[in-house]
C-alpha cells in the first residue's frame, strides 16, 4: 500500500532540496503528505528539515518534513523516490576534474561523460543499485526519478538491475528552449519544441511557432550572432555559442544543453587547434568560462551550508525563487496522483524503440506523456545518421562503464575510460585510473590492479 509520502535520498544536496521542498510547499496538492529527507550527515538532514518546516509555514502548506540516516527507515510504502546523492561529494567532483588535468585532459563539466564521467558511475552506479533495490523491497509501487549524474549510466544501471520504475530529469533543455525563444524575441510559451538523444547531448529535432517552422529564422540567428575557435569565453547559453552552431552546421540540428556539456562529447572542442591539450587557462570556443563555472561551483558548497544553516535557525530570508529542477518533479508528480495528463519536454528512460536507430538498451532523452498511468516516453524517429552514430558509440561506451560499476571490473573500467573520445589512449586510461584509485580511496579501490602488469 502506498502512502502519501515523497522520500529524497541525498537531502544534502544545497541547490535541489531547498527548490524541492519550495515547490511541494507551493502545491495544495501534497497537503497533508510527509517529505522523508535522507542523508548520511545526519546533521545534514536535520538541517534541511528545519529549512522545509519554515517554508511550508511561510507557504500555508500542510507538509510534515522528517530526517532520516536511514533510508529503509523512510522507504516503506512511498509514493515517489527521488535521489540526488553524491558519492565522495564536491572533493570528489573536483579530483574527477583534477586528476585528468594531470595528463592534459580539460573537463568543463566532468560529471557525465569525459573521464569525470566515468569515474564518477564507477562510485555511483553500485549506490544507486543499492537505493533501488531498497525501493522494490519497500515501495514496490514507487516512482524513482534520478537526478544525481551522471543521468544516463546511472538510469540505465537502475532499469538493468531492478524491476523499480525508474527515469531520469534534467533541466538542461528546458533551460536551453527558454534561451533559444528569448533569442528569437518569441515568448516562451508560445514555443513548442521536440528534443530527442543522451543526457547532455539532445537535440532539437523541431522547434515551431504553431505552424511556423522556427528553424530558418534559428539558423539565422545562429549565422549572425555565433562565434568560432576564437569566441571570447562565456557562462551564458544562447545562439551565441559558438559550439553548438559548430555542431549545427556539421551535423544539421542544434544541440542542448549549453556548450560546456555538448563540447564533452567530442575528442577536438577541448584541445588546442594544433591537436595539443588544451592549456586549462586559455580553452577555445569560449569554453573558459564554462569550467570556470564549474569550479566555483564546486567549491561554494561550503558557502550555501553556511546560509542554510542560517535560515533553519531563522536568521536568515529564505529564498524566494523557485529551483526549476525541482518544479519539474513537482509537475510530473501531481499529473501522476491527480491524472491531469501533460507532456514534459525532456525525461530520460530506457529506448525501447523510441529513437529506433540508436541501442533499445540505451537510456535516451526524449519527451514523455505523464498521467495516472505514470511515466510514458515517445517515439521520435529515426535521427540523422551522423547523429546516430555519434550516440550509439557513446551509449555502448556508457554499457561498458554500467557492467564495470557493477562488476569491479578493472579491465572493463580501463576500457570504458579509454573509449572515451577525450582520452583516446590505454596508457593515460590506465594513469586516471589509478591516479583516481588513490584520490578516492575506498569508493574506487576495488578497481585496483591485483596482479602485476604485463
Amino acid at each position: 500500500m502506498t502512502e502519501k509520502s515523497f522520500v529524497l535520498i541525498g537531502a544534502g544536496s544545497t541547490v535541489f532540496t531547498p527548490g524541492l521542498m519550495t515547490d511541494l510547499a507551493s502545491s495544495r496538492t501534497f497537503d497533508g503528505w510527509t517529505v522523508h529527507l535522507v542523508d548520511l550527515n545526519g546533521e545534514a538532514a536535520e538541517t534541511m528539515a528545519r529549512v522545509g518546516r519554515r517554508i511550508a509555514a511561510e507557504r500555508g502548506a500542510e507538509l510534515e518534513f522528517v530526517p532520516h540516516v536511514d533510508r529503509r527507515e523512510a522507504l516503506p510504502g512511498a509514493r515517489f523516490v527521488t535521489t540526488t546523492i553524491a558519492v565522495g561529494a564536491a572533493a570528489g567532483w573536483r579530483a574527477d576534474i583534477e586528476v585528468p588535468a594531470r595528463y592534459g585532459i580539460a573537463q568543463t563539466v566532468g560529471d557525465s561523460v569525459g573521464p569525470g564521467g566515468v569515474l564518477r558511475a564507477l562510485r555511483h552506479v553500485p549506490e544507486l543499485v543499492a537505493i533501488a533495490t531498497d525501493v522494490a523491497d519497500l515501495a514496490p509501487e514507487a516512482q524513482l526519478i534520478n537526478y544525481s549524474n551522471p543521468l544516463t549510466a546511472n538510469v540505465r544501471a537502475v532499469t538493468l538491475q531492478t524491476g523499480v520504475k525508474a527515469v531520469g530529469l534534467c533541466h538542461g533543455t528546458m533551460h536551453t528552449l527558454s534561451k533559444l525563444a528569448a533569442d528569437l524575441d518569441i515568448p516562451r510559451d508560445e514555443v513548442n519544441a521536440v528534443f530527442a538523444g543522451l543526457n547532455h547531448l539532445c537535440w532539437l529535432l523541431d522547434v515551431r511557432r504553431g505552424t511556423e517552422d522556427l528553424y530558418p529564422l534559428l539558423r539565422r540567428r545562429v549565422a549572425e550572432r555565433a562565434g568560432g575557435v576564437d569566441a571570447p569565453s562565456t557562462r551564458e547559453e544562447g545562439v551565441h555559442l559558438p559550439v553548438s552552431a559548430d555542431l549545427l552546421r556539421t551535423f544539421g540540428l542544434y544541440p542542448a544543453p549549453g556548450d560546456r556539456h555538448v563540447s564533452e562529447f567530442f575528442g577536438w572542442y577541448l584541445r588546442a587547434e594544433d591537436g595539443r591539450p588544451a592549456d586549462e587557462a586559455r580553452l577555445p570556443w569560449g569554453l573558459q568560462g564554462g569550467r570556470d563555472a564549474t569550479m566555483e561551483y564546486i567549491g561554494e558548497k561550503d558557502d550555501l551550508w553556511e546560509l542554510l544553516h542560517a535560515q533553519a535557525d531563522g536568521k536568515a530570508p529564505l529564498r524566494r525563487t523557485d529551483n526549476q529542477e525541482a518544479e519539474r518533479l513537482v509537475a510530473i508528480a501531481e499529473a501522476i496522483v491527480s491524472g491531469n495528463e501533460h507532456v514534459e519536454l525532456a525525461v530520460n528512460l530506457p529506448n525501447e524503440g523510441k529513437i529506433p536507430n540508436l541501442p533499445p538498451t540505451a537510456v535516451v532523452e526524449v519527451p514523455a506523456v505523464v498521467g495516472a498511468a505514470g511515466i510514458t516516453g515517445l517515439g521520435v524517429g529515426a535521427l540523422p545518421d551522423g547523429i546516430a552514430a555519434v550516440l550509439t558509440a557513446r551509449a555502448q561506451q556508457q554499457e561498458i562503464t554500467v557492467r564495470a560499476a557493477l562488476t569491479g571490473d578493472r579491465a572493463l573500467a580501463l576500457q570504458a575510460l579509454a573509449l572515451d573520445p577525450l582520452v583516446g589512449r590505454l596508457d593515460v586510461a590506465t594513469g586516471i585510473l589509478d591516479d583516481a584509485i588513490k584520490a578516492h580511496g575506498p569508493l574506487l579501490d576495488r578497481f585496483a590492479e591485483t596482479e602485476p602488469a604485463r
